[in-house]
């Protein structure tokens, strides 16, 4: 298994840090409480997919699941299925496909959702990244929610990446995920020792989630990136790599080390913080202009590099 499969919330058997908030939604579904539309919001990386992904292992394949210490069985046919992608009980959307999709794909997706479930069992629909729907698509399957299929259960991941339409909180039932940094800390530590990873960059600054944190340590020491040395090397490197691979989680961890990069400047009191909020600001809006526009890399950098190097 690569280091990648391991900070795949689906290849994730344990749940770690969130066993009340687990233990809570197994409550209410034992007790024939559990809402028809639910929303997940918290910071991406906390958990709350893999704490959907053990819930759901729960409710579908029981015996295969160990309640007192949060792990898939190896055996769990729910499990392999789901992996495989023919569980047909499940439907997953992600918003990051969703940004460009057609009426038509939403009106088979809607043919699906208004049959029953093949299997006579509670159909649990997925939606991740909810904040990142078009408007469109949102709309069209906001309007599925209201659909009178009873054995249909809406999951909305929010990762509260950018605001999210009121629409969508009035229709469903919030329940707000976090950590407390001592428990995020803990988790980190945890995962690291049980998939054998090495602790490329430090854990302890910047806040990161553990999922997040994973993954920016697993890009950072495939490609020897150091958060304590040269900002403009290191950019350039994610840079080319995001070009070449399209990765979301490359531009994620850019803007984490941008941010990191002036954080740092700003302590440094031979430096005008004026010109600190300016050089970041410009930053931040060239990298965001080439992700819009598909801005050439090397004038992207050459931009970024000849106004860093103008003290």
């Amino acid at each position: 298994m690569t280091k990648i499969n391991h900070i795949d919330p689906k290849n994730s058997k344990i749940l770690f840090g969130l066993n009340k908030e687990i233990n809570f939604f197994i409550n209410l579904y034992n007790r024939d409480k559990f809402p028809k539309t639910i929303m997940l919001s918290g910071n991406k990386g906390i958990g709350k997919f893999t704490l959907i992904n053990h819930l759901l292992c729960y409710i579908y394949n029981k015996k295969n699941y160990n309640l007192d210490k949060k792990e898939i069985n190896k055996d769990s046919n729910y499990y392999m299925n789901y992996l495989n992608g023919t569980f047909s009980d499940i439907i997953y959307l992600s918003g990051d496909h969703f940004k460009n999709v057609k009426i038509e794909d939403i009106r088979i997706l809607k043919s699906t959702i208004l049959k029953s479930s093949f299997s006579g069992l509670k159909r649990f629909i997925i939606l991740d990244d909810v904040e990142l729907f078009n408007l469109n698509s949102l709309n069209a399957l906001l309007k599925l929610v209201e659909e009178p299929v009873s054995n249909n259960y809406f999951i909305l991941i929010n990762n509260q990446t950018k605001p999210l339409l009121e629409t969508v909180c009035s229709r469903a039932i919030e329940f707000k995920i976090f950590l407390e940094d001592s428990n995020r800390i803990k988790i980190i530590e945890t995962l690291l020792n049980y998939n054998n990873i090495n602790p490329f960059i430090s854990y302890e600054i910047g806040n990161l989630s553990p999922g997040s944190y994973l993954s920016f340590n697993c890009i950072c020491e495939e490609n020897n990136i150091k958060l304590d040395t040269n900002f403009q090397k290191n950019l350039k490197i994610l840079i080319n790599l995001y070009k070449k691979n399209k990765d979301k989680n490359v531009i994620n961890l850019i803007m984490f080390i941008t941010d990191f990069y002036f954080n740092e400047l700003s302590k440094d009191r031979n430096k005008q913080l004026d010109k600190v909020i300016d050089d970041r600001s410009f930053v931040v809006s060239n990298i965001n202009k080439f992700l819009l526009y598909n801005i050439n890399q090397n004038a992207l950098l050459n931009a970024i590099n000849y106004r860093l190097s103008n003290e």
